[in-house]
Order: C-alpha cells, then sequence, then structure tokens
C-alpha cells in the first residue's frame, strides 16, 4: 500500500495509535526525564532535544543503543533504570508536562461513538501506558494496548501483528496513525495503511522517506479521512 495517497478508507474498522507525539504532547517531560538518566549514568554530559526526538516511540533500551551504541549494556541498564526512577518521581509530584494534542479527545470519542475500535501501539512500557490511562481518563477507549513489554520494539510489526490477530480484523481494514518514521515502518510491515501527523517527534521530510499512505496536520483532522 506504500505511495497510495488518495484511496478511500470507509472500510477502516480499526485505528491503531502511537503514544507520545500523537496522543500526548510529552516530548518535553521524556527530554527532561533521560538528559538526567544519561548524565547520571556517566553516558554522556546531556542529550538535545533533537536526539531525544529522534528515538522516541523505541523501547528504552533500543533508543539507549542507537544514541549510545558504543556504550557497555551495563551503564544502558542502569540509565534505564535511572530513567523509569526519575519519571515516577517527577509524575507522581505533577512534574510530568503530558498533555492531550489538541483534538485528541474529541477525536477519539467521535470515532469509538462511531464504532470503530481502537487500540495503542507504543514503545512505553505498560506502567507508563497505564499511567497515561490515569492521568487522562482514557480507561476503556482502547480493545488493545500494546507495548515494548509485550512485543519488539518498534519498528518491528510485532505490535500491530498481534492486534491483527487478537482483532480478527483484516489488515486492510486497519490504520495505523504515528508521528514517527518507526510507526510507518511498522504499520507497513504488518501490511495495515498508514498515517503520519506532522506536529510530533519526526519532521516531515523524515516521514515522507517511510511514504505513509496519508498525512494529518492535526488529529482533528482524522474524522474527514475515516467517516
Amino acid at each position: 500500500m506504500a505511495g497510495v495517497m488518495n484511496p478511500s478508507l470507509s472500510h477502516i474498522r480499526l485505528v491503531i495509535f502511537d503514544c507520545d507525539g500523537t496522543l500526548v504532547d510529552s516530548l518535553d517531560g521524556i527530554h527532561r526525564v533521560m538528559n538526567r538518566a544519561v548524565v547520571q549514568a556517566g553516558l554522556a554530559s546531556g542529550v538535545s532535544g533533537y536526539q531525544v526526538a529522534g528515538v522516541v516511540g523505541l523501547s528504552m533500551s533500543e533508543a539507549l543503543e542507537s544514541l549510545f551504541p558504543d556504550a557497555p549494556l551495563s551503564q544502558r541498564d542502569l540509565a534505564i533504570k535511572l530513567y523509569k526512577d526519575h519519571y515516577k518521581q517527577l509524575a507522581d509530584g505533577g512534574l510530568m508536562p503530558n498533555a492531550l494534542f489538541p483534538g485528541v479527545r474529541e477525536t477519539l470519542d467521535l470515532l469509538r461513538g462511531r464504532g470503530f475500535q481502537l487500540a495503542m501501539a507504543t514503545g512505553k512500557s505498560m506502567r507508563g501506558v497505564e499511567r497515561t490511562l490515569d492521568e487522562h481518563g482514557l480507561h476503556g477507549y482502547f480493545s488493545y494496548l500494546k507495548s515494548a513489554d509485550c512485543a519488539p520494539s518498534k519498528p518491528h510489526p510485532g505490535m500491530v501483528l498481534q492486534i491483527i490477530e487478537e482483532s480478527g480484523i483484516s489488515a486492510g481494514e486497519i490504520l495505523m496513525v504515528g508521528d514517527t518514521d518507526f510507526d510507518m515502518i511498522m504499520g507497513r510491515g504488518a501490511g495495515v495503511w498508514t498515517c503520519a501527523v506532522t506536529y510530533g517527534c519526526h519532521s516531515r521530510e523524515r516521514l515522507a522517506a517511510a511514504t505513509p499512505n496519508f498525512w494529518l496536520d492535526s488529529m482533528s483532522e482524522l474524522s474527514g479521512l475515516l467517516i
């Protein structure tokens, strides 16, 4: 389906969403925590927002391997532990900025009301997924929740393939919505339609190289594609 830009989506039955950078505006918080973790683990004197944006969507282990390929595994594992500890501490204190992007809740409500099944596929841990659902009152919205805990990290298609198997819905009736090329490659690898949002972590140029089928400049535009 790659390169097909204007087919009808009237047959779509299930929409899979990425989380960070697609539903939730969380890059600043992730950057803050990642910076603390890599400094304290001795991996670097800091990481830029650009560097972190480039790996958002991957599992933490994959992200750190991408950023620090020559670092010892033990050092990267320490950074993961520190990241989780700092994230929980800041989130518990209400110090993690992670508001829903404009139009997200209204779009989820509309699609759910029209009978679409919704799913989430994210590089977050399942603990992070549950925290996000709690913070934004989104429990019950998603029929399927897939994280880096239950499938290989993006861009491997494993999360989407699990959703296809569990839902019984064919790949051609599923749309993957995300803000990174990892999401587009994952969706394409599983044979589903792909839709890139332009307001998240990866640039339009980087997304374009992953040949999404559709584009959104805001989440509010999604209902116009599907309804």
